[in-house]
């Protein structure tokens, strides 16, 4: 009985690495093309949808997109509508493992690692390398199911199977809930849905199981899949956790309409799809459940947002803003740097916005401007660090050069962004100190801040929307922009030189002027890096 059990537990263990193989080959050899689709699914409902398939084709696991799709909600890269396209393409993607395992290629599969094995070792290349990991993973998966069916055989002879086929084998409606309820437990607990699919092929080809019984449990496994994505919100936004129940909705809105309408119709259906060959007809089921639930769903994409709106409540309390930067998204790096980008647009703009806060201070001298001033300088330093430790944590995973290389670039901005918050407070501490010690600038002087101010600030405008869009072009005009900025600052101190000479202006202004219009050339100085960092951020 133990050689039986070490059997079956070896091969699922076999089947479970291949397909984990198949999956990190499949991510690199696809260079993160799932994940741009990802972000740009939002054009219509059906390329949410196909987005979900190819994402889940490559990462074989549909919690997996599911959890990721959860991680773009909660970072408001996505909407509950693109979302629930894209959960809907991630339950089709999944049933691909189950398509591929009813092949019967076990006895060709040694010879696949084999020569995929020589590929691997002696190739020269990296996409050579990864594209024979997939083949190996597609092996071992098979090597996986040899060695189940082999643990299985004795399994035949056993009176105990024999009463469970016997009690389960024709179920009726209890029994019909019961497997359901297995499928769900058993689900929620291994969390890999493929992996189930493929003992229950496997159990199929030693006669250990009938399609009758396979139904209700591949209905039990669909929704007990849905539980990865509901624990994985609990500490989510209310945005992110309806996302996951809208997971759980479809597949439960499928599971009630084949035990009330199709349960009688789907056997003979699927029995004429792949006439005398159970482990097919098991895949089919698997992706006529999902399929079927997809297509029936669509009209109601938006009835299911609804639904999810009244059955996660919103707080009494607003929720407290603590960040966008999820965790979920470390384990696909494409996604987490795209999350990672918005918000250093995010502490960008804060920054921004002080610097116009600073503009009123310069023009009014109002304490309240100060303090707002680094209330926001403190918020401000709490995203920039929240910003890095992410990014030094992704920076631990298995990333390509090119991400790492956006990684960097990100690293490096966030001080330059920084940096104008603290000028910004210094021209306000300037702005407060030149009114509370009584110095006057003349007309002439006050118009030249203001004029130079008003520049600056129209570079930020400039730069707030090449970042938005990652536009090369307007980014350069950022750069030609602050050498004008250079050469009016110098033609400025000259003109306010010469005012103090002949008197125009209060003697103790002098080096106020000049601290003023050097912190703000500072500012346009950090712009231009700013503006650099774009340029070279928008070539990936």
């Amino acid at each position: 009985m133990w050689i039986i059990l070490f059997q079956i537990l070896g091969g699922a263990g076999l089947l479970l690495y291949g397909i984990e193989v198949m999956k990190d080959s499949l991510e690199w050899v696809s260079e993160n093309r799932g994940q741009r689709l990802l972000e740009a699914s939002g054009q219509n409902t059906f390329m949410s949808i196909l987005a979900g398939i190819v994402v889940t084709g490559i990462n074989q696991k549909s919690s997996a997109t599911t959890i990721m799709v959860v991680g773009m909600v909660n970072a408001g890269m996505m909407s509950l509508v693109q979302a629930a396209g894209v959960i809907m393409g991630a339950n089709i993607g999944t049933t691909i493992t189950g398509q591929l395992l009813a092949f019967r290629f076990e006895l060709l599969a040694p010879s696949i690692v084999g020569v995929a094995a020589i590929f691997w070792k002696y190739s020269k290349t990296k996409r050579v390398q990864y594209t024979a990991e997939i083949f190996v993973g597609f092996g071992i998966m098979f090597i996986g199911m040899i060695f189940m069916e082999m643990g299985m055989g004795p399994l035949r002879d056993m009176n105990t199977t024999m009463d469970i086929l016997l009690a389960f084998g024709q179920p009726g409606m209890s029994e019909y809930i019961i497997l359901i309820l297995i499928g769900f437990v058993v689900t929620s607990l291994v969390r890999s849905s493929s992996l189930l699919i493929g003992v229950m092929i496997a159990m199929s080809a030693q006669g250990l199981i009938t399609l009758e019984m396979a139904v209700p449990l591949i209905m039990g496994i669909n929704v007990g899949k849905c539980t990865s994505a509901i624990w994985e919100t609990r500490d989510a936004s209310r945005t992110a956790k309806r996302a996951g129940v809208i997971h759980l909705l479809f597949n439960l809105f499928g599971t009630v309409l084949v035990v009330l309408i199709f349960q009688y119709f789907i056997v003979d259906f699927l029995v004429m799809l792949s006439p005398d060959h159970l482990p097919r007809q098991l895949a089919n089921a698997h992706t006529l459940f999902n399929l079927g639930t997809t297509i029936i769903c669509l009209p109601l994409i938006r009835v299911f947002v609804g639904v999810s709106d009244r059955l996660v409540p919103a707080k009494k309390k607003a929720e407290q803003d603590t960040g966008n930067l999820d965790v979920r998204m470390l384990e696909t790096p494409g996604l987490a740097l795209a999350q990672t980008y918005n918000e250093v647009i995010t502490l960008a703009k804060m920054s921004f916005d002080s610097f116009r806060t600073s503009c009123h201070c310069v023009d009014k001298g109002d304490d309240r401007d100060l303090g707002q001033l680094r209330e926001r300088e403190a918020m401000l330093i709490r995203l920039q660090k929240d910003i890095e430790i992410y990014l030094v944590k992704l920076a631990q995973k298995n990333i390509t050069k090119e991400q790492h290389e956006m990684l960097n670039l990100m690293l490096g901005v966030t001080g330059d962004i920084e940096r104008i918050s603290d000028l910004s407070i210094n021209l306000a501490e300037l702005s407060i100190s030149k009114k509370e010690n009584g110095i006057r600038f003349s007309i002439d002087a006050q118009q030249d801040i203001v004029d130079f101010h008003q520049r600056i600030c129209g570079m930020i405008d400039g730069l707030t929307k090449a970042m938005e869009e990652k536009d090369r072009m307007m980014a350069n005009s950022i750069l030609s922009s602050e050498i004008k900025i250079k050469d009016i600052e110098t033609s400025m101190r000259e003109r306010h030189i010469e005012r103090l000479s002949q008197g125009q202006c209060h003697p103790g202004s002098g080096v106020m002027f000049i601290d003023l219009i050097n912190s703000m050339e500072h500012v346009a100085q950090h712009l231009k890096k700013i503006g650099q960092f774009v340029i070279e951020i928008s070539k990936y």
